[in-house]
């Protein structure tokens, strides 16, 4: 019975610490001001199944760059303007956009689309600097417009 009991204890802690792991990451990503590449790759790469809850932003970033989210030239420091984070979403989501964006699959085209279907305001530039809250917000439009994780 005492075995039994361990047992369970450590696998509570156990869970427990994977959970402190991941909304430690979200807390930190929140309180950005300017997401990072590696931030920005986070839930994206747990989304996609190419890390697990526990894994770091780093691991995130290169599972995503591995797999053809974005460029080679890219750092995990790097910040991420609203046109790279679209497109980025467009590719995990593999939501399908309009004529432009199938032929060219570019962050430009990805950005017009995510204004066209009305995630992102009109007054919205491609160049600017993605905060931590504005990547989750458009994160959880993306998951409704996806259906979520099926």
């Amino acid at each position: 019975m005492k075995k039994l009991i361990s047992l369970f204890a450590i696998a509570l802690f156990a869970s427990l610490s994977v959970f402190a792991q991941s909304s430690e990451q979200l807390s930190k990503i929140l309180k950005s001001e300017k997401v990072t590449f590696a931030e920005a790759s986070y839930l994206p790469a747990v989304y996609a199944n190419l890390v697990s809850e526990e894994s770091t932003e780093e691991e995130a970033f290169k599972a995503l760059q591995d797999n053809g989210y974005f460029d080679a030239e890219i750092t995990p420091d790097s910040q991420v303007n609203l046109s790279q984070l679209c497109n980025m979403y467009m590719k995990v989501f593999d939501i399908k956009g309009g004529l432009l964006y199938s032929i060219f699959k570019s962050p430009r085209y990805a950005f017009k689309e995510f204004k066209a279907i009305s995630v992102l305001p009109s007054e919205a530039d491609p160049s600017m600097a993605v905060s931590g809250r504005d990547s989750i917000d458009i994160f959880n439009c993306c998951l409704e417009i996806s259906g979520g994780n099926e």
